[in-house]
């Protein structure tokens, strides 16, 4: 919770009051003797660590940090602090908890790159096969060494890398003695980190390449640049103690943080080295105004920030909210068909069955890769891919069988690497494909599921229309960090010998919605097919893990979002293409919703010229919101006063939320186009339309059940009947009617 809104606070200036450290002209030299290898990401000394099962992770990113340059350089403004600003707003975007930009020293130049060997794979907690992937860098290294004549620091000298972008990821809160999933948290702090500030550097690093700049990302494993000197140099380091035993620590977070760095050609304004401060300049930098966040930034005071509570508990308050026995909406169990992917309908579209557009804005992923910063993220998405499954330990781990304690120490895990929310249901059944792509069929294969919820961040939303060139990269960067941390997680289950699997938004062989309401972490809204949230309202993303490990679910909630929503068109007065209904919720397929028409949606946000993908209903959502103090009043009467939820809905437009704050614009509205990187032809800047009307009769709205689902394996097209589905709309079951029938209750408070 904050106290202070950040509205105001630029998103270059990051959580941390920086701005207000005093200033040098002249950075400290390094401390002699500073230790330069490779972090492993194994721990022998506790075969339990989830460090342990973070190697192939930092591999994945290593095998990204360099490549292919586009020829021609993209039209960005010739200001170094504005593109300083870009760099530090994709950064604080991706979560780095600092970040500084210095130009290279020479002397943080290395004489001879840190590099884990190739031999010790194995004892690096790195798989055989992702090894021979990351070592692609140091391959292209080494030929690029033997191509010039040149080696160690001369070699690196010679790309022509003249500024460093710095990555600081501060360390979570240590999981205190007994508290849930300890044992496997202890000592790993220094790989979560490093693996965190890797995955930024990486995407960073591609991004640049992409505007035709030279980049490379430097990691804790592999490196040619001497991360001390650069933390000095850029602002983000101070000498602490003598000349014996000397340290460099950071201002706000000691030492406890991990670093990655970008080198680069491109010219960029320079933050200034670190002076000493007096009493005076320290209480302006680290005093009242830090801990209790004024400015908008972070507050320094634990209590303020969350990082208190229970590690298993996780940022947001779940358990204030009221939990029921089932779902508030009615799941006809019996009657829910199993779908194949094949009905999904952006798999239809990458078939042509929505036409020839929608199906070459598919081809990989072009809808989303015409925008560069969004596209630099897919590398590191896809890469995951392989990972999501992986070989079981033979042996389980003894007293792993508790299904409660378990529970608690996944969720600490999760919480503890990033998780924003996470939670535990049944992957029943009808939660399952019932067919691959290929048309092969999918068996249940595990009872439980884990979801991870990640914040698709309300600063850069705030920023937004919602469908504009951001809106493509706000969703890559949550499924891409669910892939990260879901991944880790997963593999460590399979470490302690139980069975688990990933499920992204790239391969999946669950249905999300469903699971997401069984585990408690939302109702489903008015957006149609989106669970929201109570304090994220429906601004993200999700993964799933699936997994035999002995898990107590979690029970679904119930905020009165059936009421809210049925009192509140918004979403649907501002999609863009109108597809979310204005009207009453319907069956479909078994479930009771206001079901969205996914033809036209899909095919809006393959095809928008004006962005890249579209996410405007969450960004004018009355649940989209900062989390500051005062909002808790409005959010506990939307909850507990229902007398006061269309009043609330209407406050909201008043408010003149959901419109675009431009303080919050850091990112270049770029694209993509025959293979050079230009201005965008148009951006979408839409402000509210409190003239739109809801007509019910007026609107357009075909749904497609599984008799108009292409059959399983169909190589396609097969073309989407909009009459049929118009015809469909028209003849499913009333709510009431199917309420009546199955005897259906409204849920009881447990």
């Amino acid at each position: 919770m904050r106290l202070f809104s950040h509205k105001r606070r630029p998103v270059h200036l990051g959580p941390y009051p920086l701005e207000r450290l005093a200033r040098s002209d002249v950075a400290a030299p390094a401390p002699a003797g500073a230790m330069q290898q490779s972090l492993a990401f194994a721990d022998p000394a506790n075969p339990l660590s989830l460090a342990n099962a973070m190697g192939d992770y930092i591999a994945l990113h290593d095998s990204l940090r360099d490549g292919p340059v586009m020829p021609d350089r993209a039209p960005i403004p010739e200001d170094p602090r504005a593109r300083a600003y870009n760099l530090k707003g994709a950064c604080y975007y991706l979560d780095a908890s600092q970040v500084g930009i210095c130009r290279i020293p020479a002397a943080a130049v290395l004489e001879q790159p840190v590099q884990p060997a190739t031999a010790a794979a194995a004892r690096d907690g790195v798989s055989a096969g992702t090894e021979a992937n990351a070592m692609f860098s140091v391959r292209t290294w080494d030929k690029r060494q033997a191509d010039t004549g040149l080696t160690g620091a001369a070699a690196f000298t010679a790309l022509g890398h003249t500024h460093a972008v710095v990555i600081l990821v501060a360390y979570a809160r240590d999981a205190r003695p007994g508290e849930p999933g300890e044992p496997w948290l202890r000592g790993a702090q220094p790989q979560r980190a490093a693996v965190l500030a890797a995955e930024i550097a990486a995407v960073l690093a591609g991004y640049l390449r992409t505007l035709g700049y030279r980049a490379r990302a430097h990691t804790a494993r592999t490196r040619e640049l001497d991360f001390d000197a650069l933390l000095l140099a850029s602002g983000l380091g101070e000498i602490d103690g003598g000349n014996v035993g000397a340290t460099i620590s950071n201002p706000f977070v000691g030492t406890r943080f991990g670093l990655a760095v970008v080198s680069t050609d491109l010219e960029l304004a320079c933050d200034r080295p670190l002076a000493r401060r007096g009493l005076v300049d320290d209480l302006k930098a680290r005093g009242p105004g830090w801990w209790f966040g004024t400015g908008g930034a972070r507050p320094g005071w634990r209590a303020l920030s969350g990082a208190d509570r229970p590690l298993h508990l996780g940022p947001y308050p779940m358990e204030r909210i009221q939990r029921v026995d089932h779902p508030t909406t009615l799941i006809d169990e019996p009657n829910v068909p199993r779908v194949p992917k094949r009905h999904d309908m952006f798999v239809r579209a990458a078939h042509g069955d929505l036409g020839p557009g929608p199906q070459k804005a598919l081809e990989n992923f072009g809808f989303i890769s015409k925008e560069p910063f969004s596209g630099a993220m897919l590398p590191l998405l896809a890469g995951m891919v392989p990972l999501q499954s992986g070989q079981t330990a033979p042996a389980r781990v003894a007293g792993t069988d508790d299904p409660k304690a378990n529970a608690d120490a996944v969720k600490a895990l999760l919480y503890y690497l990033g998780s924003d929310l996470v939670g535990i249901g049944p992957a029943r059944p009808y939660c399952w494909y019932s067919h691959d792509h290929d048309g092969s069929p999918i068996e249940p294969y595990h009872r439980n599921a884990i979801v991870v919820l990640i914040d698709q961040g309300y600063e850069t939303m705030e920023g937004a229309s919602g469908d504009d060139w951001i809106s493509g990269a706000q969703s890559m960067r949550a499924y891409m960090r669910c892939s990260l941390l879901g991944g880790i997680v997963a593999e460590h289950i399979r470490r302690l010998g139980w069975s688990a699997r990933t499920h992204s938004v790239i391969e999946q062989d669950v249905l999300h919605i469903p699971v997401i309401l069984n585990a408690g972490l939302g109702e489903l809204s008015r957006i149609g097919e989106l669970v929201l949230n109570p304090y994220v309202g429906p601004r993200f993303k999700s993964l799933v893990i699936t997994t035999d490990l002995p898990l107590e679910d979690d029970k679904p909630i119930d905020f009165g979002l059936q009421d809210f929503c049925a009192k509140c068109n918004k979403c649907a007065r501002e999609c863009p293409c109108q597809a979310i209904s204005y009207g009453d919720k319907i069956m479909f397929n078994g479930y009771e919703m206001w079901k969205p028409d996914t033809f036209t949606c899909a095919k809006y946000r393959t095809t928008n010229s004006g962005g890249a993908a579209c996410g405007r209903c969450m960004k004018t959502c009355p649940w989209n919101i900062e989390g500051v103090l005062a909002e808790r009043l409005f959010v506990w009467a939307a909850i507990h006063l229902p007398f006061t939820r269309q009043w609330i809905a209407r406050l909201d437009d008043r408010l003149g939320n959901g419109r675009i704050n431009p303080v919050k614009k850091w990112w270049f509205d770029l694209e993509i186009v025959d293979g050079k990187v230009g201005p965008a032809r148009r951006a979408n800047a839409r402000e509210l339309s409190l003239e739109r009307k809801n007509d019910v009769g007026k609107q357009d709205i075909a749904v497609f059940p599984i008799h108009l689902v292409p059959p399983p394996g169909a190589p396609g097209p097969v073309p989407v009947d909009r009459a049929a589905g118009r015809k469909a709309r028209a003849q499913t079951e009333a709510v009431a009617h199917a309420r009546q029938r199955t005897g259906w209750q409204p849920p009881r408070a447990l």
